[in-house]
């Protein structure tokens, strides 16, 4: 779930490249209209966007049945301490600063929470 066009184009061109299934959404309210609908392994979630921020996205989705399980990583441009403390609280598995890692860096994290 991420709002600007060409990272998450980027993201999904590169998982799709190791054989995983990419579904995609532009803000918090279609990603939770998407999780619900496709039952994800795992949400790769920003969290500044517009219509729904992922912070309360994250919220509203730990409270439902088919998304309290699914484990999120949190994609930020944010090193607020605060803001990466709360994502964890709110339930995100682990959380990557954006200017810190590389495309690569996201698909081994995703692999070492599947298990792939």
């Amino acid at each position: 779930v991420e709002d600007e066009d060409s990272l998450r184009k980027a993201l999904a061109e590169k998982f799709l490249a190791e054989k995983f299934e990419v579904l995609e959404a532009v803000n918090g309210e279609d990603g939770l209209v998407s999780i619900e609908k496709n039952s994800p392994d795992l949400v790769l979630l920003d969290i500044i966007m517009p219509i729904m921020d992922g912070m309360t996205m994250l919220k509203e989705l730990r409270k439902t049945k088919f998304g309290k399980d699914v484990p999120v990583i949190i994609l930020t441009n944010s090193n607020n301490d605060d803001s990466l403390s709360e994502s964890l609280a709110s339930g995100a598995y682990d959380f990557l600063i954006k200017s810190n890692w590389k495309i690569q860096e996201v698909v081994d994290k995703v692999k070492e929470r599947l298990g792939a």
